[in-house]
């Protein structure tokens, strides 16, 4: 298995026989899959399910008891057996909220982040931000506690991503390219991230994945 999702599968296996697995898993909101075996041969067959390398760990359970062997990031985990109709296999990847950042040979992205969880990348919105704040202003903080929420309301029901973020003050340019340092002191705001997979789809607005990191 490489990919998951909510799914069902009948083939025939040469040589073993037909096989028919459900997929039951609301991932990549959240890293709980089930796969339940609905047909099987009388023959044993081997299923490998892939480990992601973004997973900081991962769990393999076959009929609610732990498997008792390690399993290795970035590969695929085999599981060779006789199988029977009614078996379930429940894969738990481990999701944590991460800040990335980019070679500093990318200019571009120098002194700023990306936010992920689990395979999704996230961006920020003006949408989502108060009044007069756009998502250039918005700095995040290096210790910033994130916390992912489901939202089933939200572009057809998605994963968001929330915590607390500085905002600069928004001045008035009037079309100046350059002008005098001003300090300012930034304000403290609530983020809202939503996946970068899902942005342009609530109107006209601003957007930015890598936004710069608040000095800590």
């Amino acid at each position: 298995m490489n990919l998951y999702g909510a799914s069902e599968l009948e083939t025939e296996l040469p040589s073993i026989g037909k096989v028919k697995l459900v997929q039951e898993t609301e991932y990549p909101w959240n890293g709980r899959i089930r796969i339940k075996i609905k047909a099987a041969p009388e023959k044993e067959f081997a299923l490998k399910l892939r480990i992601p390398g973004w997973a900081k760990a991962a769990a393999v359970r076959i009929n609610n008891r732990p498997v008792d062997t390690a399993l290795k990031l970035s590969s695929y985990h085999e599981l060779r057996r006789l199988w029977k109709i009614g078996d379930t296999v429940d894969l738990d990847l481990q999701m944590d909220t991460e800040l990335i950042e980019a070679n500093p040979l990318v200019e571009e992205t120098f002194g700023e982040v990306a936010v992920k969880r689990g395979p999704i990348v996230y961006c920020l919105e003006s949408i989502d931000l108060p009044k007069g704040v756009k998502p250039l202003d918005v700095s995040i903080l290096p210790d910033t506690k994130f916390r992912a929420r489901y939202d089933q309301r939200l572009l057809g029901g998605v994963a968001v991503i929330e915590g607390l973020a500085l905002a600069r003050p928004n001045s008035n340019w009037s079309g100046q390219l350059y002008r005098e340092l001003r300090p300012s002191k930034p304000a403290l705001i609530k983020l809202r991230l939503i996946p970068y997979s899902v942005w342009a789809n609530r109107g006209p607005g601003e957007m930015s994945v890598w936004l710069p990191l608040a000095n800590p």
